[in-house]
């Protein structure tokens, strides 16, 4: 039976308003009675509730194209006149992060008596949202647009009082909407106050160079020209520059800064709370991390647009006192208030945390530096699994394949659960494949490709992801609604196949790691370590469609790969045709490719001890490549780092196992408190696959290597326990500890579960 979401309420939209480009409107009603209320509600793309003032919820947990994840509150209302403010954003633009797909709003209140109180089409008034700046540069590449307001005193009636200060509009109803339960639990919204470090003079310096992207001017993301920019905040960021003084105050004049910074990065809100005595123009630049200007030493370095990014958000403000809180969530570390105009006194500033709230896992090493990487990997996924499995927070907030292979395994280890691994799969069980070839999944999703962009790879991580969920325990539902992308994968990669079953001549972005091994030399005619992927989806395919030739075709691809591509000291990278059609080896050579080969099995230990004691010993971050084979060419932390250390782990290395996560991650770790995507400052400094090194190491120390949740088994390793530690781990509603002293183990089961030794 179809479920029923709104009993009485419709979607409605401003009329005229559906399809404008990055549209904001706010709905408001007030309830006159004291009680508890429940709320059921949908928007697209985005929404945040203020009641008298205060945030109390945003959303929604997105979904799928034409499908929409439904929330339901409950809030106790204290006060005779309470004030319900609903803002919500659609950009009707194409991005990583926010489907472009028309905006709706619907809701319904109920009280324990009455039923259904307040309906959205009947007893909401629509406002358009004028304090927001819409002709403005998008925020990135990944996401829709970038923050500037021009505010007055009317926010304050709008958000507190009864009164309407703004223009009201006409709805019109939005139909045919697919709504869908959510699935994962809300996330938490709280408070955190940055400290303030630094003040200053800016200035303009025009000598300095105004920041280019593709953003800017792709016009296929459904972006505003340049020339009807309302607010260019890009060339005022772009030749912001900043003096040092010695004042440490929040008071601020013209052309006067105040850096703000906390002991980690986060993710959530920027919230400023603050009294502007005279008409102010502000600019708020934010990074994950100081960078060093050269000559400026002792300030500071932030840079808005490190990360390809629009770090930044403007406020043009009238006189009086503002609480003010972006709409979007960003990552920072450090913030930079600059007053361009007027006089201003900052009371507050911080970030309101917008992270998953599941997180229960309790751990105590006697390695102070693991705790300091467990600390980071699990700040890492909070940020990163709020509605889905992300790679970062900030950039792109997109739900990336592959990633999602190792962070949905780290899920189940923090939470008990895997409610946002199911969430992203159930998601891709219904995604939406415009303009990718037939049989392709999207690269990341809810995602919208006018581009056309695909990664081959990543539908094959998405096969080995599906078979380690279902494998785990998880929903057989969401491996049903999957069944057809699996098919459709394999019917796409035949086509591939040459005379040897070899995958040749791959289109779209072969995407091995980000290292030499994505040079296009290396990854064109035949790519092993693509085949070597190929080769294990083949198999885990096989095992879930229950089909004996796809196994044993996989494992056949695998005897074949080793022949073509080892060369008795190194597996290389690819082979091409000579003008005879004869497929030649080429002397491309990867440290990664290794990994790949060792962790899907093309090569073992036993098989060639020399070769892999070369490998363990010779290898890993602090080889020096300009002396120590030069010519293979090192890895980085997506993804041949990982798995290095889960090879290291599968052949008992433990010791070196936890030597080489500190030489990685440590540093990382004291940074900035999260784990990054390169083993540099290149990029996002947030990316939520490395908080899969929580899971390498509780295998590394407690020997831990699979917790199966549907035959409540927990595998265990009776070898290579390195440190004193306790760590709990949640299971579901139970809990599993362990625990080393003396090299011994310790352990205390949940309810009907087993050990099983490996």
């Amino acid at each position: 039976m179809k479920k029923t979401y709104f009993l009485k309420a419709k979607a409605i939209w401003a009329e005229g308003k559906e399809d404008e480009l990055n549209s904001s409107l706010i709905f408001k009603t007030v309830i006159y009675q004291k009680g508890t209320y429940k709320f059921s509600l949908c928007a697209n793309n985005f929404y945040r509730i203020f009641i008298n003032g205060k945030l109390k919820g945003y959303g929604p947990s997105r979904d799928a194209h034409d499908y929409y994840r439904v929330d339901n509150y409950k809030f106790d209302l204290n006060e005779t006149c309470n004030v319900i403010v609903i803002e919500v954003s659609g950009s009707n633009c194409n991005s990583f992060y926010a489907l472009n797909t028309k905006p709706f709003f619907i809701c319904e209140i109920k009280n324990e008596y009455d039923g259904v109180i307040k309906t959205s089409d009947k007893d909401f008034t629509i406002f358009n949202n004028e304090t927001r700046i819409r002709k403005v540069t998008r925020f990135a590449y990944q996401r829709a647009f970038s923050e500037s307001y021009n505010i007055d005193d009317r926010l304050n009636i709008l958000l507190n009082t009864p009164l309407e200060p703004y223009r009201d509009y006409d709805g019109v109803v939005i139909k045919n909407l697919k709504f869908e339960d959510r699935i994962v639990n809300y996330p938490i919204l709280k408070f955190n106050e940055y400290q303030l470090i630094e003040n200053g003079i800016s200035f303009i310096n025009e000598n300095k160079k105004i920041y280019e992207d593709r953003y800017q001017v792709l016009d296929y993301l459904k972006i505003f020209p340049k020339d009807e920019w309302e607010i260019d905040s890009n060339k005022v960021a772009s030749q912001l520059d900043f003096k040092l003084n010695n004042e440490h105050k929040k008071l601020l004049k013209k052309w006067s800064f105040a850096t703000f910074s906390n002991k980690i990065s986060l993710t959530g809100f920027i919230r400023l709370k603050l009294k502007v005595k005279k008409d102010a123009l502000i600019y708020i630049i934010f990074d994950e991390i100081d960078i060093k200007e050269k000559g400026k030493e002792d300030l500071v370095g932030i840079d808005f647009s490190r990360n390809t990014t629009h770090n930044c958000i403007t406020y043009s403000l009238k006189e009086g006192d503002y609480n003010l809180i972006s709409f979007e969530p960003y990552t920072l570390k450090y913030a930079r208030i600059i007053c361009l105009e007027g006089e201003v006194s900052i009371s507050k500033f911080g970030v309101i945390k917008y992270e998953n709230k599941d997180c229960s896992i309790k751990y105590n090493f006697n390695n102070e530096k693991i705790n300091k990487v467990f600390d980071a990997a699990i700040n890492t996924f909070k940020q990163n699994a709020v509605d889905l499995l992300t790679d970062c927070p900030s950039r792109e907030r997109a739900g990336w394949l592959c990633d999602s292979y190792f962070s949905g395994q780290a899920e189940p280890i923090l939470t008990g659960y895997n409610l946002v691994e199911s969430a992203f799969l159930d998601n891709y069980s219904k995604c939406k494949k415009d303009n990718l070839p037939k049989g392709m999944m999207p690269m990341c999703y809810p995602a919208d490709f006018p581009s056309k962009e695909f990664i081959p790879n990543w539908s094959l991580w998405y096969i080995l992801e599906i078979y380690n969920y279902i494998n785990r325990g998880g929903s057989k539902s969401i491996l049903n609604s999957s069944i057809n992308n699996i098919k459709g994968i394999l019917d796409y990669f035949k086509d591939f196949e040459n005379e040897l079953g070899l995958l040749e001549n791959l289109k779209g972005w072969i995407f091995v790691e980000w290292s030499k091994a994505n040079d296009i030399e290396f990854i064109k005619g035949i790519n092993y370590p693509t085949n070597m992927l190929y080769s294990e989806a083949l198999i885990k395919a096989g095992i879930l469609l229950n089909d004996n030739n796809l196994i044993n075709k996989g494992k056949k691809l695998k005897e074949i790969i080793y022949k073509y591509s080892f060369n008795n000291e190194f597996f290389i990278d690819n082979s091409i045709r000579d003008k005879d059609n004869n497929i030649i080896p080429t002397d491309h050579t990867t440290e990664t490719c290794q990994y790949y080969a060792l962790y899907f099995n093309i090569i073992k230990k036993e098989d060639n001890e020399d070769y892999f004691n070369k490998m363990i010993n010779n290898f890993g971050e602090y080889r020096d490549d300009k002396l120590i084979y030069p010519n293979v060419y090192k890895s980085n932390v997506l993804m041949g780092i990982l798995l290095r250390l889960m090879i290291l782990n599968k052949y008992g290395l433990y010791n070196k196992v936890f030597n080489e996560s500190i030489e990685y991650f440590y540093k990382m770790a004291i940074t900035n408190g999260t784990l990054w995507e390169h083993d540099s400052i290149f990029a996002s400094l947030n990316h939520c696959f490395t908080s899969f090194i929580v899971n390498i190491i509780l295998e590394a120390n407690f020997g831990l290597t699979f917790i199966d949740y549907k035959n409540k088994n927990i595998y265990l390793n009776k070898v290579g326990l390195y440190d004193e530690a306790k760590v709990i781990i949640p299971i579901k509603k139970d809990k599993l500890i362990l625990e080393t002293k003396g090299n011994k183990l310790n352990y205390i089961l949940p309810k009907d579960y087993k050990i099983i030794w490996n």
